[in-house]
């Protein structure tokens, strides 16, 4: 039997991509990095990175399907189309449980109360964390557009998981924690994301995310060369300034920024943060 021919990076063409505006001040950007057929961009009003042009939703689903999106990752190599268990001593796998096991922590720490109670993640994966968290004694739902992972949290750990956007899950409001783990910089529009979770969490509830920022050292010292640039699927590049300002907007006050890669919840993260944010109360 020949061995498996694994494709070859998908080449993007500007007939896959359109152009779009500041979520938050509706205007174009200006051109920080030429990445044709992307552009990475800088709203000159606010000052949020973003692409343009960048992906049609449809290209972009193409990708998220795509079951070598996580190849190399904490599930291995795909085999026939599926991905694999995750590989148990993999460094991958070692950092992943220390990211969850940090956030369940922080999110208990930022409560000031143990586990209970309902707990959404959007952009769950292959659901690792809502995994964690159902064990720890949370009352888990889950949001993933990726058709391959949210097979792999139903049908392999049997937890419920929505496939699709957050704007069409069927979800009951209410939920005491919702957590967005390097979801944000993925979605088309953030401030429209941000207002559907404060829809849908509490009033005394508590929101924990993380994403790349662009104003980290790596960031600003490699430019173009900047690992998590990422133009295909990373269309949003936040600050901490420009976190609180869209989530202000959307109702939410940012409380805490975690930017040290030697904190659990950010381990070995030289240009990632983690955040915590709580509802304003709605008028």
């Amino acid at each position: 039997m020949s061995a498996p021919v694994t494709p070859g990076p998908v080449t993007w063409t500007p007939e896959d991509t359109e152009a779009v505006g500041c979520c938050l001040c509706g205007v174009p950007g200006r051109l920080v990095h030429d990445l044709s057929p992307f552009g990475v961009v800088r709203c000159p009003s606010c000052g949020l990175v973003f692409v343009s042009p960048r992906l049609r939703p449809e290209a972009l689903q193409r990708l998220y399907d795509d079951v070598g999106y996580f190849e190399g990752g904490v599930y291995g190599s795909a085999v026939d189309g599926a991905a694999q268990e995750p590989r148990r001593f993999d460094p991958a796998m070692l950092l992943q449980r220390t990211w969850t096991a940090g956030r369940l922590t922080l999110l208990d720490r930022v409560r000031g109360r143990a586990a209970g109670g309902r707990l959404l993640e959007v952009g769950a994966g292959y659901g690792l964390f809502l995994d964690a968290a159902r064990r720890a004694g949370w009352r888990t739902s889950g949001v993933e557009l990726s058709r391959t992972g949210a097979k792999h949290a139903t049908e392999v750990l049997g937890l419920d998981v929505f496939c699709g956007q957050l704007a069409e899950a069927p979800l009951e409001p209410g939920f005491d924690v919702v957590c967005a783990w390097d979801t944000v910089e993925h979605v088309p529009d953030p401030l429209d994301f941000w207002r559907t979770a404060r829809s849908l969490v509490a009033d005394d509830g508590v929101v924990l995310f993380s994403t790349p920022y662009v104003s980290s050292l790596p960031a600003r010292l490699l430019g173009t060369r900047w690992w998590t640039l990422k133009p295909a699927e990373h269309i949003w590049h936040f600050t901490p300034r420009t976190h609180a300002m869209l989530l202000a907007r959307a109702g939410f006050a940012l409380t805490r920024v975690v930017r040290s890669p030697l904190a659990p919840s950010n381990a070995g993260r030289l240009d990632s943060l983690v955040g915590v944010a709580r509802p304003v109360p709605l008028a």
